[in-house]
Formats: C-alpha cells, structure tokens, sequence
C-alpha cells in the first residue's frame, strides 16, 4: 500500500492532468457522490460487520474522506485529451499490484465452508440493490461522467467489480 501510496503522491505532484482529477476530487460534487456512497444502510451494515472482526473500514474510508476533504464517516465537465497521464499512474500502480494473486486468494476464501471472507462475499451479494442504487444516483452520476471526462476509465472499473462479483 506504501508503494502504492508514493506512486499516487508523485504523479499528484509531478503531472498536471492526475493534480486535476485530485483537484476535482476535492470538489463538492464529489463529496456529494461520496455521502451517496456511504449513505447506503446495507454498507454501513457491511462496515459494521467488518469491524466486528477488527477490520476497521470506516477507518480505511475516513482516510481516504480527509485526503480528498469529504466528510467522514460517523462512527456508532472538461475533456481532457491527455488522459495518457491517468493512465500511465494507473498502469505503474497494476505494475506492483498482484491483481491475479488477490483473485486468486479471494476466489479460494469465497470457496472455503465457513470463512469470514465467505460471509462477506455473501453480504455483498445481498447488498446488490444499494449498489445499483448507487451507481445510478444523480449525484453520482455527475461524478463519474466527469471523472469520464478526465480519463478515469469509471465503465472499465465498474465492469471488474460486476465480474468479480458475478453481476451483469
């Protein structure tokens, strides 16, 4: 996660196009997506889940809410042609990321009678509706084409997280 951390950090300080996609992630418009986000009852039962298991979610998410300034989670459009440079720190941060490894690791827990992991994955499926909900809110829509306009490939995430969980 450091090394992930540091190619973020370079890339935010040394390209203009990446320092403009963090810029617009300190808008209010993101910040409006985000609280669409974790508004969603069946995620902050997920999150709660997790915690009861000492993985501390809100935690990982609050870090990311103050980086971009958005508001924490409580506890209890431009075209952009050199959308290259997105990419580019994208492709460095795949470089040191073993994605078929985690797959890998993820699919072999999501088999296994009786894991934590098994759960969660269960939950997320049970918690289908609030995603859909989420990807199709207005705010969030306003956020993601405009992350489009930047050269974030929103459609290309979007369709590894219905893949891995079996969603079409």
């Amino acid at each position: 996660m450091e090394e992930v951390r540091e190619i973020y950090n370079w890339w935010i300080t040394h390209d203009a196009e990446v320092g403009e996609i963090n810029a617009f992630m300190q808008s209010a418009e993101a910040n409006e997506a985000w609280n669409v986000l974790i508004g969603q009852p069946e995620l902050q039962e997920i999150s709660r889940w997790a915690e009861e298991r000492d993985v501390m979610m809100a935690e990982y998410l609050n870090f990311i809410a103050e980086l971009f300034g958005w508001t924490p989670i409580p506890r209890a459009v431009r075209t952009s042609k050199a959308a290259r440079s997105w990419a580019s720190m994208m492709e460095e941060i795949r470089a040191v990321t073993d994605h078929d490894g985690a797959l890998a690791l993820a699919n072999q827990l999501i088999a296994t009678p009786g894991s934590e992991f098994a759960e969660l994955y269960s939950m997320t499926q049970d918690a289908r509706p609030a995603f859909t909900r989420i990807i199709e809110d207005p705010a969030m829509l306003r956020w993601s084409a405009q992350l489009r306009a930047f050269g974030v490939d929103v459609d290309g995430t979007i369709a590894r997280l219905q893949a891995f969980f079996q969603w079409n």
